[in-house]
């Protein structure tokens, strides 16, 4: 079957909105935003959504008239590539606001680099596995249920009776993980 056909295909995955934990919602992120001066970190294990909500929240950044440009640094980045991150982000200046995803693949040496790189942008948010070094605006935890209201958006039904809490306990979570174990299946 072709992947286009696929409910779990990365265009389909992409196209889902942003599950909040209860409580929040856009309204409420940007508050907490705008309390810490446009500058703070997105916290949650792999698999949580925090990339999926950096990449929603450019267009609520840029409402509120900035130019967000979306930094990544995936688990396997170079030393070279972390060196060269600091000169990349100084040339982000107000209005430029800087989205970092993947902070937590940086030293303390590299941070601080990285760190006083973005001091000449209008914002500096991060994601991070782990509380550190910024203010945390929002922690983010996968759920079984979580996976299975996923599921329906995506297939408009539901996984056999526990087949979601299965799922989610073999990947620790991590819903990226078991997204892509339900797109291998499909596929057949």
């Amino acid at each position: 079957m072709p992947d286009n056909n696929n409910p779990f295909a990365a265009p389909k995955l992409e196209a889902l909105p942003f599950h909040f934990p209860t409580g929040v919602n856009w309204e409420t992120l940007i508050q907490r935003l705008e309390a810490q001066l446009w500058c703070a970190s997105i916290v949650g294990g792999s698999g949580t959504g925090k990339t999926t909500l950096l990449q929603q929240l450019i267009p609520h950044i840029e409402a509120r008239g900035f130019q967000p440009v979306l930094f990544r640094l995936p688990a396997e980045s170079s030393m070279r590539d972390k060196e060269r991150l600091p000169d990349k982000l100084r040339e982000v200046k107000a209005p430029g606001f800087i989205l970092l995803d993947g902070a937590e693949q940086l030293s303390t040496r590299h941070w601080l680099s990285v760190r006083a790189a973005a001091t000449h942008s209008a914002g500096f948010i991060v994601t991070v596995h782990r509380s550190s070094r910024l203010p945390v605006v929002l922690e983010l935890e996968t759920s079984h249920k979580l996976l299975d209201t996923l599921v329906g958006e995506l297939t408009g039904g539901k996984l056999p009776d526990d087949e979601a809490e299965s799922i989610f306990h073999r990947h620790r979570g991590n819903l990226r993980d078991c997204l892509r174990e339900l797109h291998d299946r499909w596929a057949g």
